[in-house]
């Protein structure tokens, strides 16, 4: 499964491109400040790279996983969550991963007292993601960048 569509729904062109051009990852404690400290390196490292329009989903996307991931990932003291970011041909990838392996990781129709954008909004804006528990929870996803 990627994301809510079976897997078998991706063509071979689908694929991500093998060349890397960059990649960072950081590890952040679990605290209010992550996603702000993960938005501000995100932006000081692929801003040069990417569109605008790309940039500010990227910037979106990585605050509202890290936002699920402090919510919903059962953090102790002590526990970190980290952010991976990578810019290959044609494709921005968001890995965000936390120690928790409780619940389901699915999209939920946002609620009227908020709550339910995190992978509403992946589910929009990605051109693919989805979630690995081998090691923790890792939920990723793909962006295609627009022209700059």
């Amino acid at each position: 499964m990627v994301g809510s569509r079976p897997a078998a729904e991706y063509r071979l062109t689908d694929r991500v491109p093998l060349a890397l051009v960059d990649a960072f990852e950081i590890s952040l404690p679990p605290a209010p400040s992550a996603a702000t400290q993960a938005r501000t390196e995100v932006t000081e490292r692929l801003a040069e790279r990417l569109g605008k329009r790309t940039l500010e989903d990227v910037r979106l996307l990585v605050t509202e996983l890290i936002t699920n991931a402090l919510r919903h990932g059962s953090l102790k003291f002590g526990d970190r969550v980290s952010v991976k970011a990578s810019l290959t041909e044609g494709v921005v990838r968001i890995e965000v991963t936390d120690p928790g392996t409780a619940g389901d990781v699915a999209p939920r129709a946002p609620g009227p007292r908020g709550g339910g954008y995190g992978l509403y909004l992946v589910e929009q804006l990605a051109k693919r993601w989805g979630v690995d528990r081998r090691e923790g929870t890792t939920v990723w996803c793909e962006l295609v960048p627009d022209g700059r």
